[in-house]
């Protein structure tokens, strides 16, 4: 069964969560490319310091420092369940 992996960046001065889905799953130097991304686009300042891994079955959690405050990026692997009709 195809698999769609689900994003979600978790930014502090970003009032909803950043949702991206992809066919691949990234690793962690790609979530730290995009955090810098977002970050730079919203204008947010400070330096980024990658804190821990949490894995729990196929969902991963990357927590980030920015500045004082984290980040939480949770990478999700969800099942394709249904496609909708053309």
């Amino acid at each position: 069964m195809e698999t769609v992996i689900l994003v979600t960046y978790k930014i502090p001065g970003i009032p909803m969560p950043i949702k991206i889905a992809s066919t691949i799953e990234p690793n962690k130097e790609q979530i730290h490319n995009k955090l810098l991304e977002l970050m730079e686009e919203n204008h947010i300042n400070g330096d980024i310091q990658f804190r821990k891994l949490l894995v729990e079955k196929e969902n991963s959690m990357y927590i980030f420092e920015l500045g004082e405050k984290r980040c939480m990026v949770l990478v999700e692997r969800l099942e394709k369940i249904i496609e909708f009709d053309t």
